[in-house]
Parts: structure tokens; C-alpha cells; sequence
């Protein structure tokens, strides 16, 4: 069958026309790294990317809080190391208040140091992250604790919840950790001065046995603490590993080979030349030719 010079200059635009689409793709893919860009590219592939993508960005969530979590809580156990070097002082300072040889005098003196190490433990409780009062409970917006120890937050305490349902708590009952003006830490520091003040011996050796129970209590609260810090770094790490994964399968769905379609411009625009160069050739042919 014989095909006419017009058939053929019909089907070489038709070719150049397709090179020239497929050039277009492939500069797209390269510049995007996306072989699935929309549901048409493939659409099983873009379903299944959608769900990675889903499940990725859930778990750049968990890493991101995560992450801060663990910064709020490095806070939370600095202020609960000063309270235990705070007690331990002033455990010191009772021990040596309740010596028989001591005076009264020297008692008022001692007295007025232990004040400084329960203002220590109150500014310690007062402690923030980025304005969020942690040992308020559910109380963080204001100091919980006034200048003599009295609390102002509530029983209750925030947690960081993360996708796979797991939590941990991000801010707690400061009266259960540190006490209050008569009880805990703060209320043995507070018994302690006085007894130092008034040189009553016999109960500077009763705030010396609180003040044992106060720091374990502190001591309990910061192991806690710890935990939690543990937990908030090995999600951290886990969300970060296991973002690399889901990229790589990402890529694997949806992503663009690279080199092959790296390969592809440079075919197609070999192919384009090529017929772009044919077609100047058939612009010589007579048009009764073409006609024929």
C-alpha cells in the first residue's frame, strides 16, 4: 500500500510531537525525583505512596515531640538535682546543728544558710519550659509555689501521647515531689529553720529524719523522670530510623530511576533531533507530491 508524502508528514509531526512529551516527563521526573506525581502516572503506585506519606509524616510527628519532650524533661531533672544537692546541704547543716557544743548563736547563723537552700528548692519547683510551669500539674501557667512554700497547682499532671498510643507524663504534682510549707522537702527545710532559730536541738534531729524521707521522695521522682527522658530519646532514635526506611520505600514507589530517565532525555532528544531533521527534508518535496 502506498502511503502518501502528506500520511507521512502527518505521522513525523505525530512522532515529534511524542518525543517532545516524553522530553517534558522526563525533565519533569529529574527535577521532581517523582516518577508518580499524580493518580494518572500509576495509580496503584499512588495510593500506596499516599498511605507511606501518611505514615510518615505521623511519625515525624512522634520524632519532633519526641525531641522536645526530651528537652522539657532534661529541665524537670536539673531542677530536681539542685533540690537533691539543696537537701543534701542542709542535711548537712542540721547534723552539724544538733552537735551538743554548738551555741545558739551559731545555730541562728546556720539557720540562715538553710534558708538559702529551701529558696533553692523553691525556685528549683518553680522551674519553666518555654513558660510552661512543669511541677504545677495541670496548673502551668503561673509559679506554683509562693515564696513560702505554699502550692498553688493541682494533683493533676500532662502527658505527650505519640501514634502508636504510648505516653508519658510531661508535667507533675509538685506538692507530691517537693512538698508544700508543712510537709515534704519544703516543710522540713521550713521546720529545720526555725528549730536552727529558736536553738531547739531536739527538733533540728526530727527535720534531719524528715528531711531523709524528703530526699528520698525527691529521689523517686527524678528515677521516674529519668525513665520517661529514656523513653522520649529511644522514640526520638526509633522515629528517625524509621523515617529513612519509609523514604527509601517511598522512593521505591514513587520515586524516579535517576539514570533511566536521564537516559530517556537524552534518547528522545536524539529522536527529536532526528526527525526534526527528517522533517526539514520533506519541506523540499513538491506540494503536488504531497498532495498525491
Amino acid at each position: 500500500m502506498k502511503v502518501s508524502d502528506l500520511a507521512l508528514f502527518s505521522s513525523l509531526s505525530d512522532s515529534i510531537i511524542a518525543a517532545s512529551d516524553n522530553i517534558q516527563l522526563a525533565q519533569q521526573q529529574l527535577a521532581t525525583g517523582k516518577r508518580v506525581a499524580q493518580p494518572s502516572d500509576d495509580p496503584a503506585a499512588f495510593a500506596q505512596a499516599g498511605l507511606l506519606q501518611a505514615t510518615r509524616s505521623a511519625i515525624a510527628n512522634d520524632g519532633t515531640l519526641a525531641s522536645l519532650m526530651q528537652s522539657r524533661l532534661n529541665v524537670a531533672d536539673g531542677a530536681l538535682a539542685q533540690t537533691t544537692t539543696a537537701i543534701t546541704t542542709a542535711m548537712a547543716s542540721a547534723t552539724q546543728g544538733a552537735d551538743g557544743t554548738i551555741s545558739a548563736a551559731q545555730m541562728a547563723t546556720i539557720a540562715k544558710t538553710v534558708q538559702g537552700q529551701l529558696d533553692q528548692v523553691i525556685q528549683s519547683a518553680n522551674v519553666d519550659y518555654a513558660g510552661v510551669h512543669l511541677f504545677g500539674g495541670n496548673q502551668t501557667q503561673a509559679a506554683p509555689f509562693s515564696a513560702t512554700g505554699t502550692y498553688a497547682g493541682d494533683i493533676g499532671s500532662n502527658s505527650a501521647t505519640f501514634s502508636n498510643g504510648s505516653s508519658f507524663p510531661v508535667t507533675f504534682n509538685g506538692q507530691s515531689i517537693f512538698g508544700d510549707s508543712t510537709s515534704g522537702a519544703i516543710g522540713a527545710l521550713t521546720s529545720l529553720i526555725t528549730a536552727l532559730a529558736t536553738g531547739n536541738k531536739a527538733n533540728v534531729t526530727t527535720a534531719l529524719s524528715q528531711l531523709t524521707a524528703a530526699l528520698q521522695q525527691v529521689t523517686d521522682a527524678r528515677a521516674s523522670i529519668g525513665t520517661s527522658i529514656n523513653n522520649a530519646s529511644a522514640l526520638a532514635a526509633g522515629a528517625n530510623a524509621t523515617l529513612t526506611s519509609l523514604d527509601d520505600n517511598i522512593n521505591q514507589v514513587a520515586g524516579a530511576d535517576i539514570a533511566k530517565t536521564a537516559m530517556v532525555v537524552k534518547e528522545a532528544t536524539l529522536q527529536q533531533e532526528a526527525l526534526v531533521s527528517f522533517a526539514s527534508e520533506l519541506e523540499r518535496i513538491p506540494l503536488v507530491n504531497i498532495l498525491a
